[in-house]
C-alpha cells in the first residue's frame, strides 16, 4: 500500500497505464506471450542510452553554470524570458524534452527566488518551449525516437523534415513572450546564492558518449554501445546512474504494450476505419486529437498502427505537445516542479490559445491542398 500511493504520488500517468495493461490483461489474456513483442526495443535501447548520458551532462553542472553567467548581464524582464525560451528549446534539442527541464526550471525558480519580479509563468513558456525544441531531431524527445525509426531516414533528413515545423512553432512563442511579458527592469536582490559546482570530467566524457551514441544510433549500432556506456558510467560515475530516470523508460515500454493491444480491439478499428485516414489532413487532425486525449508519445505508438504517413503523424503529435497538460509528459513534469496550483490555471490559459494558433498555421500550411 505505501509504494502503491507512493507511486500514485510521483507517477500518476504511469499508474494510469499500469491499471490499464492489468485490465487488458484480465481482458485479453492470450495476449501476454506477445508482450516482449509489442515492445519496439530499439527506441527504448535508444532512450536508455540517451538518457543516461544527458542525465551526466545535467549533472555536470555545466549548463547551469553557463545559464546563470548568460542571466548575469540581463537587464529587462521581457529580454531574460526569450533568453530562457531559446537556451531551453536549443537545449532540447540533444537534451531530449523532459531533460532539459530538470536544468532550466529549477534555475527559473532559484533566479524568481533571487529577483523581486514576478516570473513565475516562465515555467509555462519553457514547457512550450522544450516541446518546440525537441520537435526538430530525432532524439529530442521520445515520439520522435520511436517515429524516426519507423520513418527509416536519416538524422540529417529528419531534422530537414522537421524544421519549417520548429521555425512557426518558435516564431509564434517569441511573438508571445513579446505580447505577456513586460519590458520593465528586473530587480536582483542577489545573484551569488545556489551555486552549483562544474564537475568537468563527468562532462566531458559524457559529451564525448554523447557524440559516440548518436553515431551508433545512425548506423544502427546503439545496442554495442550501451552496455559499454552503461559500464563505463558504473565504474567512474555512479551516481549518473542512481539519478537516472529509470520510471521514464518502465512507462515507455507499458506504454508499447498498452496501446499495441488497444489498437487491435475490433470496436477500436471500426472507429478509425470511419475516420478515413487516406488524406495528409485527416491523418494530422487524429494524431492531433489523439494526442491530447492520451498524450503524444502513447498517441504515436497508437496512430501509427493505423497508418504510416510519418510526416503528418510526426507533426501532428509534435504540435500537440502543447494545448492540455496531458499533450506531451514534459508538461507534467514542469508543472509538478512548481509547487503553487495557480501554475495549473497559466499553463492552460497560454498553452492552449498556443496550440489553437499553431495547429491552425500547421494544418494550413501544410495539410491544406
Amino acid at each position: 500500500m505505501v509504494i502503491l500511493n507512493w507511486l500514485i504520488k510521483r507517477e500518476p500517468f504511469l499508474t494510469i497505464l499500469l491499471i490499464l495493461i492489468v485490465i487488458l490483461t484480465i481482458l485479453y489474456p492470450y495476449e501476454i506471450p506477445n508482450y516482449p513483442f509489442f515492445v519496439a526495443w530499439k527506441t527504448i535501447i535508444a532512450l536508455t542510452g540517451l538518457l543516461i548520458i544527458t542525465t551526466g551532462l545535467k549533472e555536470s553542472g555545466y549548463f547551469y553554470y553557463l545559464a546563470k553567467k548568460v542571466l548575469n548581464k540581463i537587464e529587462s524582464e521581457r529580454k531574460l524570458v526569450i533568453v530562457l525560451i531559446l537556451l531551453s528549446a536549443s537545449l532540447s534539442v540533444f537534451l531530449t524534452n523532459d531533460v532539459t527541464l530538470f536544468v532550466v526550471i529549477p534555475l527559473t525558480i532559484s533566479m524568481q527566488n533571487l529577483i523581486k519580479n514576478d516570473i513565475s509563468k516562465l515555467v509555462v513558456f519553457e514547457a512550450i518551449s522544450v516541446n518546440v525544441g525537441s520537435a526538430l531531431t530525432p532524439i529530442g524527445n521520445p515520439q520522435n525516437l520511436f517515429l524516426w525509426h519507423k520513418w527509416g531516414i536519416s538524422f540529417v533528413a529528419f531534422i530537414i523534415k522537421m524544421l519549417p515545423l520548429v521555425v512557426v512553432l518558435l516564431v509564434v512563442l517569441l511573438i508571445f513572450a513579446w505580447i505577456f511579458f513586460p519590458d520593465k527592469a528586473i530587480k536582483v536582490s542577489d545573484r551569488t546564492k545556489n551555486h552549483k559546482t562544474m564537475k568537468k570530467s563527468l562532462l566531458t566524457f559524457s559529451v564525448a558518449m554523447l557524440i559516440v551514441y548518436l553515431i551508433s544510433l545512425e548506423a544502427k549500432q546503439a545496442y554495442l554501445v550501451l552496455p559499454v556506456a552503461f559500464i563505463l558510467y558504473l565504474v567512474f560515475f555512479k551516481d549518473v546512474l542512481l539519478k537516472t530516470d529509470w520510471l521514464l523508460l518502465l512507462t515507455f515500454i507499458i506504454i508499447f504494450i498498452d496501446f499495441h493491444i488497444i489498437s487491435t480491439i475490433p470496436i477500436i478499428i471500426k472507429y478509425v476505419d470511419i475516420l478515413n485516414l487516406h488524406s495528409s489532413g485527416n491523418v494530422f487532425l487524429f494524431s492531433v486529437v489523439t494526442s491530447q486525449l492520451i498524450s503524444n508519445v502513447p498517441a504515436s505508438v497508437f496512430v501509427s498502427k493505423f497508418n504510416h504517413n510519418w510526416f503528418a503523424i510526426t507533426y501532428g503529435v509534435n504540435v500537440a505537445g502543447n494545448g492540455f497538460i496531458l499533450g506531451s509528459l514534459a508538461n507534467i513534469i514542469a508543472l509538478r516542479m512548481v509547487k503553487t496550483k495557480k501554475i495549473w490555471i497559466d499553463f492552460h490559459r497560454y498553452s492552449i490559445l498556443y496550440f489553437l494558433i499553431t495547429g491552425g498555421i500547421i494544418y494550413v500550411l501544410f495539410f491544406v491542398s
